[in-house]
């Protein structure tokens, strides 16, 4: 079974380097990437570019970073919880930002994670394996009124 994971973030460095990791982890999930807030909506609602179900699957889960320009990722939370068939998306915060403010105000709207950044890329392969072993094998994702291409519940454990 296969999910997928929607990275909605600016930094085409911070991109690469997720992708690279998320290949070298070996993670079956698809992983799908934006730019921009509003690159999230449009996916997130179908439109434009991100309208074939086939090369832009729904997500199961969002990476989103906080420090975007024109709309930042606190808007792009709002915005998702405001949308009823998107406020059971598991959104982790994964951010630059340890700002006390930040961390709050994700948590307040509706955050199920924040994770600061890793720093190096052994950190980042500690997250990954930490969000391949907690949200993709123990995580029971909320059934949705919505059809997503990838599958809405959790991989088989395996022993």
């Amino acid at each position: 079974m296969s999910l997928c994971v929607l990275h909605i973030d600016d930094d085409e460095n911070d991109v690469f380097l997720l992708k690279f990791a998320w290949e070298q982890a070996g993670l079956p999930h698809r992983l799908e990437a934006v730019r921009s807030g509003g690159e999230a909506m449009a996916y997130l609602q179908r439109q434009g570019e991100f309208a074939d179900s086939t090369r832009y699957p729904l997500p199961s889960l969002v990476l989103l970073d906080l420090r975007m320009p024109r709309m930042n990722g606190l808007e792009v939370l709002e915005w998702l919880r405001s949308q009823p068939q998107w406020q059971s998306l598991v959104v982790i915060a994964l951010t630059a930002s340890a700002y006390p403010d930040d961390i709050a105000r994700a948590c307040k709207l509706g955050a199920n994670a924040y994770v600061q950044k890793p720093g190096t890329h052994d950190e980042l392969m500690g997250f990954l394996r930490a969000l391949q072993s907690f949200w993709f094998r123990f995580h029971e994702f909320a059934p949705t009124n919505w059809q997503a291409p990838c599958e809405l519940t959790r991989p088989e454990l395996q022993p």
